[in-house]
């Protein structure tokens, strides 16, 4: 009786996670179509293939729904670059290829990408409620950039005067600007000479030559 229990709570834990999961994919579908306003919680829990009372089973409301999608899209991106393009990679070479690799992303942005920028514009005004999970995946990026930056001048490769912190808001400002650029006006500039452009002008910004 005992293993029969456990293997329902583990069902249980599955199913939960999985509608998590669906529901978590449909907001930023939805967001990324619309903005928040226009996403109500009956459409995001239909495209999700969820009852319409799953949201605030899970969630509780919209805005903790939004604040749990932002949560979910800071570790799916990090996840990513650090077990994808970024995998056994530091220093210089780890600034370089992620700023290389938000900026070529843009060209075919997940839904979720496009939410998060939707969600930062609107985070000034009406939904500052969103700011601190928002401030925390920022700080998350930061600190990443923070990080390799540090080991770089270690290595010798970045200069030793560089202000780290002060530059990692700069290269996060530099991504976050070009993903504004390109996400409204898309015919703006070919991404790839973007990016390429990209790269070399924080590479001048930190490095001597």
């Amino acid at each position: 009786m005992a293993s029969t229990n456990s293997s329902d709570r583990r069902t249980q834990a599955e199913r939960r996670a999985a509608s998590e999961r669906a529901l978590l994919d449909a907001t930023g579908q939805l967001i990324a179509e619309r903005g928040t306003t226009n996403a109500s919680l009956a459409e995001i829990a239909a495209l999700a293939g969820c009852s319409h009372s799953h949201p605030h089973y899970l969630f509780g409301n919209k805005a903790g729904l939004l604040e749990a999608f932002v949560r979910d899209a800071s570790e799916q991106l990090t996840d990513y670059l650090l077990l994808g393009p970024l995998r056994e990679r530091g220093g210089l070479d780890a600034v370089l290829v992620c700023v290389d690799q938000f900026v070529r992303s843009l060209r075919a942005p997940w839904p979720q990408t496009r939410a998060m920028y939707v969600l930062i514009g609107e985070s000034l005004g009406s939904n500052s409620a969103l700011l601190p999970a928002l401030n925390e995946y920022h700080e998350r990026l930061r600190e990443l950039f923070a990080g390799w930056l540090t080991e770089g001048i270690e290595a010798g490769d970045v200069r030793a005067d560089l202000d780290v912190e002060a530059t990692a808001v700069l290269i996060l400002g530099l991504v976050r600007g070009l993903g504004y650029g390109l996400l409204s006006d898309p015919t703006t500039i070919d991404v790839d000479v973007l990016a390429e452009r990209a790269v070399e002008s924080v590479r001048r910004t930190v490095t001597a030559c």
